[in-house]
């Protein structure tokens, strides 16, 4: 009975800390502070019982209706660093109301509050991010599962074999059945996740949008610390030319391909978009494609996930994911405005640090080279 009943007890110690683990984890949930009411719209500010676990900007789920927010200072400006965060945890503008088909409405002071998204991700937003995550889940179980046995074993051999008076240890020089046996498995389920996963990589990174494809949105991404430059070939469809538009919050149709070229002018950076699954390196020297398409409008945060230097925390952006007739009208009439205000300028440098005369001038490989293959 009791080489039964101690295992048991191991194996529930693991399951009761995964439990309290998870629970750590879970996605936070408080209540309203203030009072929302079903006009209130973008620009409006209120504030959270408990918001510091909440992200700085995103959706967040009150009453079953969807609205994006974006933490702010005292003067409305958006929070980006740490000294900032605790000092205003609790206080919100309104950036949208009634996101993802949901109806704007009333909503009182204790009002429930709880973040969208998943465990460990936020929203999904990109047509292969649902491969992305079940992936990353069914990783999760596997090394879950192999987490509570291989711990629930040592604290069973911790316990069942504790010295004692009189007792001499015993040597075993192994048992090479079992050493196969553990050293086949992972093998067989490394050789799996890669079969599993290569539909899913080579959709991500292999097969890139044909940029000249009916449809596609071509954008220049250019990293360098620390901010996120962006430009569009305008209307004559050539880049390095006076209507091209240059901005530094990128915009893109909801419902079609973006092919992305991304390149660094200084140091290391790191291209990520949390809510579209991708995360691209910006290398110096390397010009490195990579491309989404989005399912739903809404504006989302551009991260830099590579350590870049002392500011690498603020270097953030913006993405705004418009409906495809008004992406396209947007596009129109920038580029119609670029056009007007640099006609007859030699390279015109739109940000002051002649970022794209830069970018037009140094020669760079291309990432991915014969790999990529335009559909």
């Amino acid at each position: 009975m009791k080489k039964i009943v101690l295992p048991a007890v191991c194996m529930a110690v693991v399951f009761g800390l995964g439990y309290l683990l998870k629970l750590a984890f879970a996605l936070p949930t408080t209540t309203l502070a203030t009072a929302l009411a079903a006009d209130a719209g973008a620009g409006t500010r209120f504030e959270l019982a408990d918001g510091a676990s909440f992200t700085g900007r995103g959706k967040i789920d009150v009453g079953g209706e969807i609205i994006v927010i974006e933490r702010i200072k005292e003067d409305g400006i958006r929070v980006t660093k740490g000294s900032e965060l605790a000092a205003r945890a609790n206080f919100f503008k309104v950036m949208e109301r009634g996101a993802n088909g949901t109806t704007a409405k009333a909503h009182a002071a204790g009002t429930s509050v709880k973040a969208t998204g998943t465990l460990f991700f936020p929203e999904n937003n990109a047509t292969y991010g649902d491969a992305v995550d079940r992936l990353f889940y069914i990783i999760l179980w596997i090394t879950g599962i192999a987490f509570v046995l291989t711990e629930g074993f040592f604290l069973y051999i911790l316990i069942a074999f504790w010295a004692k008076p009189g007792q001499r240890a015993q040597y075993s020089h192994g048992n090479h059945k079992l050493e196969l046996i553990w050293t086949a498995v992972p093998a067989l389920i490394l050789v799996a996740l890669a079969i599993i996963q290569s539909g899913m990589w080579t959709e991500m990174k292999m097969n890139q949008p044909d940029a000249k494809a009916p449809g596609v949105v071509q954008i220049q991404v250019a990293a360098m610390q620390y901010n996120w430059f962006f430009r569009y070939a305008g209307n004559d469809n050539q880049f390095g030319t006076a209507d091209d538009i240059a901005t530094m919050t990128m915009r893109a149709p909801v419902g079609r391909k973006i092919a992305l070229t991304i390149r660094s002018r200084d140091t290391l950076h790191s291209f990520f978009l949390p809510n579209f699954r991708l995360k691209q390196d910006a290398v110096p020297g390397l010009a490195v494609p990579a491309w989404f398409e989005a399912i739903r409008t809404g504006t989302y945060q551009i991260m830099c996930a590579e350590l870049c230097g002392l500011g690498h925390t603020s270097m953030g952006a913006d993405l705004i994911v418009l409906p495809s007739a008004e992406f396209d009208e947007w596009a129109k009439t920038t580029s119609e405005e670029s056009a007007g205000a640099n006609d007859g300028v030699d390279r015109p440098d739109w940000h002051g640090q002649n970022m794209w005369w830069w970018w037009d001038s140094v020669p760079t490989q291309s990432g991915f080279v014969g790999i990529h293959q335009p559909r």
